[in-house]
This record gives C-alpha cells, structure tokens and sequence, in this order.
C-alpha cells in the first residue's frame, strides 16, 4: 500500500452512522486506489451507501461526478450535494502533520470531495444508493447502484445477473 492511501486509512477514515436508512454503523469501504489519490465509500453492514469520498492532492472532480454518476445514474446525482474540504496534519492529531510534511513538504494538506446524496422529490426518496458487496459466497464488483428503498439489494443488477 503507497503512504497516501495508508495515510488516509489511519488518519481521515472513521466509523460513522447511517444516514436515512438505519442506525447501524457505518464503515470505509475502499472503491479504487491510486498513489495520489483514494476513493471509498461509508457503507452500512446491509450495503446502504451513507457518503462517497475522494481524497486527494489535486482531485479531478470532473472524472470524480462523472465516476458516481455513470453509476447511480444522472437522476440520482447533485452536484451541489458535492462538498469540498481541507485536511491538514495539525487536526489530525498523532504524527500526521509530519508525515503529511515529510511526504509532500511544509503546510501542505490532503483535499477531501465528499458526495452525500440529497433526495428532493417523493420519488427520490423511494430511491437507495447501495454498494454492490456481494451476497454469500458471490463476491461483489464494489460498484454504486441504485434501487428501491424498501429492498435489500447487495449485488448490482450487472453481478445479479451473472
């Protein structure tokens, strides 16, 4: 694993709570990867996606919103419901402000994207996004999809139909 990627696991990575659909906890589960950058999504244990997260040093944001939206669909996807903050060593605690220093140099910071989807309309809200994890032995593809609210779905109709 490259330093970025174990930096965000240790140290911008947390155990939250689903948002609409339950009370259980949430956790990251880790989407793609790359030298400069990290990609994830908070899930709970039943696969209902809370929030999807980039961390970068220089985020692409287009390819960031073309990325979820090619997969939970135009319809389900804000773009104002993308947010963008700053996360530097010295709120990190521990020894990340000099890692973060060591790796990329003085006053330098990790740039977090993070999409939380935002139901406008009744129709909206029927509408879940899940993480596709897969179910018993069948391994999921980690791809976002959409579905009905009222159902557990833990496979993505492409993995459904395999």
């Amino acid at each position: 694993m490259d330093w970025f990627s174990e930096f965000v696991l240790k140290y911008l990575s947390f155990k939250g709570k689903c948002f609409r659909h339950c009370d259980k906890p949430t956790s990251l589960h880790v989407l793609s990867q790359e030298p400069s950058g990290l990609i994830g999504a908070y899930v709970c244990p039943d696969g209902f996606v809370s929030q999807v997260v980039y961390f970068s040093q220089s985020p692409d944001m287009k390819w960031f919103e073309n990325r979820i939206t090619s997969q939970v669909g135009e319809e389900n996807f804000a773009t104002n419901d993308v947010r963008i903050g700053s996360r530097h060593g010295w709120e990190l605690g521990g020894d990340a402000q000099q890692r973060l220093e060591t790796e990329l140099g003085k006053n330098k910071h990790v740039t977090e994207v993070y999409w939380t989807r935002y139901a406008r309309s009744d129709a909206q809200k029927r509408v879940a996004i899940s993480l596709c994890l897969g179910e018993g032995a069948r391994k999921g593809c980690l791809s976002l999809f959409a579905h009905d609210l009222e159902r557990l779905e833990r496979l993505c109709p492409n993995c459904r139909v395999k």
